[in-house]
């Protein structure tokens, strides 16, 4: 992993962590705010929020790898070894492992 991709990795986990934070316990968000939220905030740097989201998906799937995070589809929650079946839109919600203060535990 080059520097810039743990550096977008770790403003991807920061979104995901705000976002997340203020859902209520069972609240989803969807994949794609995360990217919209960067494009609104800073358009120079994230010019278009599609082109980010197979680095997001990634960055929640390796979440959902270490119980921080958890995917549904149609309510469901989806395994970590399905990810490359899954087709179609998910959701994110806090995981098993989510903690408020979890930015603060990551590498």
């Amino acid at each position: 992993m080059t520097n810039l991709e743990s550096s977008n990795n770790q403003v991807y986990l920061e979104k995901l962590h705000y976002l997340l934070s203020r859902t209520s316990e069972g609240s989803t968000i969807c994949p794609s705010q995360i990217p919209r939220l960067l494009n609104k905030e800073d358009s120079i740097n994230y010019p278009n929020w599609r082109e980010l989201m197979d680095s997001v998906r990634s960055l929640i799937w390796e979440q959902v790898k270490i119980g921080n995070v958890q995917v549904t589809q149609k309510g469901e929650i989806r395994k970590y070894e399905e990810r490359n079946e899954i087709k179609g839109p998910i959701r994110v919600k806090k995981g098993i492992n989510w903690t408020e203060d979890l930015l603060i535990h990551q590498d």
